[in-house]
């Protein structure tokens, strides 16, 4: 999430310099790598602005080759395979036995671009769906043409062919409803592609209740992994702006009646943190009869365990199902002390939560960290020969 914002805003502040701008995106992979399809990385000719596609190798020469790449101004698409070295591949920062496949488009500040859309549903806080053409053959649609798709129906487009264009929207309308984005190939009466779906969602909504000086390291922390983040609070509102300023939305007002102008919907996560056992109780039933996800309750067990026995909550009658939303005490059991400790924690836990992980050591792992990304169908369109890069080093890859 931070990544994307710090692209983006790297993205408005060089738009309108005479560099040139040519942005880098994972559209595919095989086996372990570093990083996953929809990783982007931002660069003028000369250096890198934003944003990342390795653990630190790729960047190097995908900067000294981007430039001329693209200096006719059309995408291309190009593979780092390396699978033949596994042992050098992961010191390159591949991961280990990999493979990538990157696309490379030159950014004309003119037209709208992927990053424009992008950042629109980042800024209005919806889903977006994305749909990139990878390879093609008959009908030679253009690789790096696009189908982009909001969750409120917004939709633009770059493929050439209408009748690509209403398949891939299809796709993208299936993926923003739940399905699984990946790799497909895709075949009108006109074109034979391989495409890249992917979704990219808005900044995590986290809505934190409480103003005590334990509430400051979580904001930051919740910031410094890109959520957007709310303090509900009875002090000032330029009070909130000045304690909490990496906040992106502050309300001042009883906490019983701002939950009428929150948004609590199911991408949502609550934090009760303000060591006030009647505020606590007003909050937290509203809480529990809403969408939210996570309900987090700061303090003890049997502090948890009063106020859901509590009249306020017990006369609301919530369900089981209902119930299992509410994390009291919150935060991943780390042998926590202290504020930043306990933020630590909790952020921690929020975040395992949202990636549906337990929260244990990765040494303890028998799966992939990574699950394999869905491919459809395996790979038939070849990619042109020389786009095709053996990596025993990546300094020294074939140009």
């Amino acid at each position: 999430m931070r990544e994307l914002s710090e692209i983006l805003t790297a993205w408005r502040s060089a738009r309108n310099s005479a560099e040139p701008l040519i942005l880098a995106t994972i559209v595919r992979v095989e086996g372990s790598t570093y990083r996953r399809p929809g990783a982007r990385m931002l660069m003028t000719g000369e250096r890198q602005l934003a944003g990342g596609i390795s653990g630190g190798c790729l960047e190097s020469d995908v900067l000294r080759k981007a430039l001329w790449r693209t200096a006719q101004g059309e995408s291309v698409v190009i593979q780092y395979d390396s699978r033949a070295d596994d042992e050098f591949a992961f010191t390159m920062g591949l991961g280990c036995n990999g493979l990538v496949e990157l696309l490379l488009e030159r950014l004309d500040p003119a037209r709208p671009q992927v990053l424009d859309f992008l950042a629109r549903g980042q800024e209005e806080r919806v889903a977006v769906a994305v749909a990139t053409v990878v390879v093609a053959a008959e009908g030679r649609e253009r690789v790096g043409a696009r189908v982009m798709l909001d969750a409120r129906g917004r939709l633009e487009a770059t493929v050439e062919d209408a009748a690509l264009r209403d398949v891939l929207r299809e796709d993208l309308e299936r993926v923003l409803a739940g399905g699984r984005a990946g790799y497909v190939r895709r075949e009108t009466a006109a074109r034979v592609v391989e495409v890249a779906l992917e979704v990219v969602q808005p900044p995590v909504p986290l809505l934190i209740f409480g103003t005590g000086v334990d509430v400051v390291p979580v904001v930051d922390l919740a910031k410094t992994v890109g959520w957007h983040v709310t303090v509900v609070g009875t002090r000032p509102a330029g009070n909130l702006r000045l304690r909490f300023p990496r906040a992106d939305a502050w309300v001042a007002s009883r906490l019983d009646k701002a939950l009428a102008g929150l948004t609590l919907d199911a991408r949502t996560l609550a934090l009760l943190m303000t060591h006030n056992y009647p505020e606590d109780e007003a909050v937290l039933a509203p809480l529990i009869a809403s969408p939210v996800r996570y309900i987090g309750v700061l303090g003890p067990r049997r502090r948890t365990e009063r106020l859901l026995a509590g009249p306020t909550v017990r006369d609301a009658r919530p369900t089981a199902e209902q119930l299992a939303r509410v994390y009291g005490p919150m935060g991943l059991d780390i042998g926590a002390e202290g504020g930043d400790e306990i933020a630590l924690s909790i952020v921690a836990e929020l975040q395992a939560f949202l990636s549906g992980r337990p929260g244990g050591a990765l040494r303890e792992r028998t799966t992939p960290i990574h699950p394999e990304p869905e491919q459809s169908t395996p790979r038939s369109l070849p990619l042109p020969e020389e786009n095709v890069l053996p990596v025993s080093c990546a300094l020294t890859a074939a140009s």
